[in-house]
């Protein structure tokens, strides 16, 4: 009988230290597959301790059978087996990881939070992505936090994203390598929701933007894009901001509800029809919204940057009385101050990333649709008009196959 010892004239120490390796392997991985019962791994452990490098395999297995009766010697090698199996199966297995996404969005009840909200729950499906909204970051922030790497998709208006890269309106403060940073950002598509909203309560006596001569008006977050293109609205009908009303910087949930307890006499909120937080509002108290005249808006695109970007979207009184029923005086349609919103990603987001998000959306738009009423003109066929930013070239893909994209 040959055995793995130093006194074997067959075996020098060479063979004895590559020995001892094999069979304490051997006996390690034999032991949590042992039947329950201490006392029998402690002798085990023994075993491997004292005689593992001085046994034959046939004295090892000898062994086994006095340490354990046949059954569970059996359930020990079938446990080991069963190891060996799970462990090549998750080797062979491919590994799905679950790819972060961060989405910045307006205010929560901006209609873009919502186009969030909806694309999460579509992505969560097959596990691949997870998406999560911030629920109040602002284009103006969302840009430059997408710039920055801290997140990876943003709604930025198409006029705003070509201030952005010029460096002027909302970004001519910014540094050199933020700007820089700008030129490095892609478009996955535009959604033609959202649009600016002036509101007042109905018993206010504020019918126009004229009115709002010595009001208080909430313009939005500080240093966002709402209250620079509100002011330049404004000042075509001779109002200046530094005398002739008094611009509030608030949050559009928080206007609303200064609105409604009367410290503020009108606000700007954005969103689609009906507006979540206007909705709300009109349940305490009867509102009214206040529109630029038609005529203005040539006066108004010469006054902005990138002013062709911007139009008046006309909202019928039926679709408001719809939306809002009773609690809104609409004696006419309502205009309201828009441009394509497109949502971006750096260009280093991956070509695949990029086309399953952009597929995601428009294979689903019905979903999408259903999912919020403020999401109800999402349309595949405006997916990529207006766009300032390069298209990404997973985006491009998904319009390719299409047909919306040569």
């Amino acid at each position: 009988m040959v055995r793995f010892n130093a006194c074997n004239p067959s075996r020098g120490p060479t063979s004895l230290i590559r020995t001892v390796p094999v069979c304490a392997a051997i006996w390690l991985f034999l032991l949590p597959c042992a039947p329950p019962g201490w006392q029998r791994r402690v002798i085990l452990c023994l075993t491997l301790c004292l005689h593992s490098a001085q046994m034959s395999i046939v004295e090892n297995i000898s062994l086994l059978d006095r340490l354990f009766n046949r059954e569970e010697l059996m359930l020990t090698f079938k446990n080991a087996a069963a190891a060996v199996f799970l462990a090549a199966s998750a080797i062979a297995a491919p590994a799905v990881a679950q790819t972060q996404l961060n989405m910045a969005t307006v205010s929560q009840t901006s209609d873009d939070y919502q186009f969030a909200i909806a694309l999460s729950n579509i992505l969560a499906k097959d596990g691949q992505y997870q998406l999560t909204p911030d629920g109040g970051s602002g284009t103006v922030k969302g840009l430059r936090s997408v710039a920055m790497g801290r997140m990876q998709l943003t709604p930025i208006g198409s006029p705003h994203y070509a201030d952005a890269v010029a460096g002027q309106g909302s970004f001519k403060e910014d540094p050199e390598r933020l700007i820089n940073a700008y030129k490095d950002l892609r478009a996955l598509f535009a959604i033609p929701t959202g649009m600016a909203q002036y509101v007042t309560l109905a018993n206010s006596g504020i019918e126009t933007l004229g009115d709002l001569e010595g009001k208080r008006v909430g313009i939005g977050r500080p240093g966002g894009n709402g209250g620079r293109v509100s002011q330049v609205l404004f000042s075509t009908y001779g109002l200046d901001a530094d005398s002739d009303y008094s611009p509030e910087y608030i949050d559009y949930t928080a206007a609303l509800e200064e609105l409604g307890d009367n410290k503020l006499d009108a606000t700007l909120v954005w969103g689609g029809v009906p507006q979540a937080g206007v909705f709300n509002l009109s349940r305490q108290a009867q509102v009214r919204f206040i529109s630029p005249e038609p005529e203005k808006l040539a006066d108004f695109r010469g006054a902005i940057s990138n002013g062709d970007y911007y139009v008046f979207r006309e909202v019928p009184a039926e679709l408001l009385k719809k939306a809002y029923g009773d609690d809104v005086v609409a004696d006419g349609p309502a205009y309201c101050w828009t441009f394509p919103m497109m949502i971006v990603v750096s260009k280093d987001m991956d070509e695949q990333t990029a086309y399953d998000i952009t597929k995601a959306v428009w294979d689903n738009v019905e979903e999408m649709r259903a999912s919020s009423d403020q999401l109800s003109l999402l349309d595949p066929n405006t997916a990529i008009d207006a766009l300032s930013a390069e298209l990404h070239p997973g985006s491009a893909k998904y319009f390719r196959e299409i047909g919306l994209l040569k």
